[in-house]
């Protein structure tokens, strides 16, 4: 009997390896980065990028003059895919004299998550916190309603939020809200990933604050600086993420996460530059220099996320990188 348990348990294995490696190769690797230019970029920090889904509008955060203070929420569009990015313009109706960064917007384009110290939330003491903010015609990027603030049950006095990135599980209906916290402010490698939940529709889960207490997602965290997601928005079976931990190459790097399942624990990141050799790529997403807070395109091919590497207009600079689906795959 336990011959025969034994090898039922190896035969479990193997299928859940052939299923994590069938979704992990369902693309192919990522290529070089390119500089979005100085249409976009300027020399201030110009960061924590978030596209719509049909890919007609980026939203980013920057400290370039003209906002209303700190870093602020700016938006550049496009007449379609194939067209360069306009000249960005200041979201005022998202924006505080504090920093508001972090953008995540929703599948539908509705709703848009981020952080903000503005001091009308749950934290008297400067503190970041995640808010959301609602638009009726969600091609209407200048048109959103005053943000929310999503509840001090989620936001904890005393502690740093950021990073957000939204996932709705079509299957169950849960949603799914993936964020950085920081425990330890004084430390800014205190960043860990957690999540929280909510079974209500997403606009009683945020304005009735009905999200879940965070919760510590232990495989996705490491004892270094681990922040900004960007989650696969058909699937949530891949997970990119920011991250100092050992075996980068200097600073921020991006590394990918996999799993077989939205039931399962995710896998140990790997960094972006090993799994592009492990897919038979050579190109370099990372480099000594700092590549953090990834965005994904709705089909998966197109990431864009910052870098302060040399050769950009000065501070942290908006880069895109993409990549093919696999042929033989659905």
């Amino acid at each position: 009997m336990k011959i025969h348990a034994n090898k039922s348990l190896l035969i479990t294995v193997a299928i859940l390896m052939a299923i994590t490696t069938a979704s992990a190769q369902e693309f192919g690797p990522w290529s070089t980065p390119v500089n979005l230019g100085p249409t976009v970029n300027t020399a201030s920090d110009d960061q924590h990028p978030a596209l719509s889904k049909d890919g007609l509008s980026l939203i980013f955060a920057s400290n370039r003059p003209g906002g209303a203070g700190g870093a602020d929420l700016w938006v550049s569009q496009r007449d379609s895919l194939d067209s360069p990015w306009e000249k960005p313009q200041n979201v005022t109706a998202l924006n505080s004299p504090f920093d508001d960064s972090s953008p995540n917007l929703t599948t539908d384009g509705h709703w848009v998550f981020f952080f903000s110290a503005r001091p009308d939330g749950c934290n008297t003491n400067g503190r970041t916190e995640l808010w959301a903010a609602h638009r009726q015609n969600k091609r209407d990027d200048f048109g959103w309603e005053p943000p929310i603030n999503l509840g001090c049950t989620l936001n904890i006095p005393g502690v740093d939020e950021g990073g957000p990135t939204f996932w709705e599980d079509d299957t169950t209906g849960i949603l799914y809200l993936y964020f950085a916290r920081n425990l330890t402010p004084a430390n800014s490698n205190g960043f860990d990933i957690y999540v929280s939940t909510c079974t209500s529709d997403l606009d009683s889960c945020n304005r009735q604050q009905l999200w879940s207490p965070g919760v510590f997602v232990a495989e996705l965290s490491s004892p270094a600086r681990d922040t900004r997601t960007a989650i696969s928005r058909r699937d949530g079976l891949e997970l990119i993420i920011a991250s100092t931990r050992a075996g980068g190459f200097g600073g921020h790097d991006l590394w990918v996460s996999t799993r077989a399942s939205v039931q399962d624990l995710w896998s140990i990141p790997i960094n972006l530059n090993q799994d592009n050799l492990n897919k038979g790529g050579d190109a370099v997403v990372n480099t000594s220099a700092n590549e953090s807070a990834p965005a994904l395109s709705w089909d998966g091919q197109t990431m864009i996320f910052y870098s302060n590497r040399a050769g950009g207009f000065g501070g942290n600079d908006l880069y895109m990188s993409t990549r093919q689906k696999l042929t033989d795959q659905p």
